[in-house]
């Protein structure tokens, strides 16, 4: 007798019995359905296959000439030596990586028969790459070209967030915002633990280059790697384990 037909309601069940066996299927088919294995993977090797364009050369930080980059690639910051690469890289690994997780779920939920929607994930995930090359735009005008009044009224937000789009790490709450979508749609507990954890370590590792108080000469040319590598262990174990599990289910 196999998992599923044990756990088939059958017309002698008692009202507690049969909403038993309904709880069991739902459980089931939510578990044959998780597959966030490989959006957790993907990403987490994107961000380091990343780590070298957040390597600093030996030149001093306040040594080098002002950059102008083009806008598209805004998602690579501008205290970074290769922002321009480094933006370009997470614009093409941002929209590759979430199409291809949709490919992904829909290719699975052909095999197994049942599908999470990733629709709705995937779009988050590129409002998010579009929302994240457009706001260092609109800091720099709020906190810069704004009367007084305005840029003051509104540095409390303007101003960490400007550290994290020019620190490269923007694709990293990207990749966070998309995650807890993911999760409400798999509605998985180990998807939605990973995510929040994932992004409280993003959020933490913000707050201590914005709280640090450094000072000419106290960050190294491996400072900012530290800072986009930080997170995506977080990933690689989360999805590590998820993809065991999902080998080790029975059929």
């Amino acid at each position: 007798m196999t998992d599923r037909s044990s756990t088939a309601p059958n017309s002698g069940s008692t009202p507690g019995e049969l909403l038993a066996s309904v709880t069991a299927l739902q459980r089931r088919t939510r578990a044959v359905r998780n597959a966030y294995w490989l959006p957790l993977l993907l990403f987490g090797l994107l961000m380091a296959a990343a780590a070298p364009l957040y390597v600093e050369s030996t030149d001093p930080l306040g040594m080098r000439v002002g950059q102008d980059n083009p806008a598209l690639t805004g998602l690579g910051g501008e205290f970074l030596e290769r922002s321009a690469t480094l933006g370009w890289y997470w614009l093409a690994a941002l929209i590759g990586g979430y199409l291809l997780s949709l490919w992904w779920y829909r290719w699975h939920g052909v095999r197994v028969g049942v599908q999470t929607p990733a629709r709705p994930y995937v779009i988050a995930g590129i409002v998010g790459t579009i929302v994240g090359l457009v706001l260092p735009i609109v800091l720099r005008y709020l906190l810069l070209n704004t009367a007084t009044v305005i840029s003051n009224a509104t540095g409390w937000v303007t101003t960490p967030l400007l550290g994290i789009s020019d620190r490269g790490m923007i694709p990293h709450l990207v990749i966070a915002v998309g995650l807890l979508v993911l999760a409400r749609l798999e509605r998985s507990r180990g998807l939605t633990v990973v995510a929040v954890v994932y992004a409280a370590a993003v959020v933490l590792v913000n707050i201590y280059f914005q709280t640090a108080n450094f000072q000419p000469g106290d960050l190294n040319r491996h400072s900012f790697l530290l800072a986009a590598l930080l997170p995506a262990p977080i990933l690689l174990v989360g999805g590590g384990i998820a993809l065991l599990n999902t080998i080790k289910r029975p059929a």
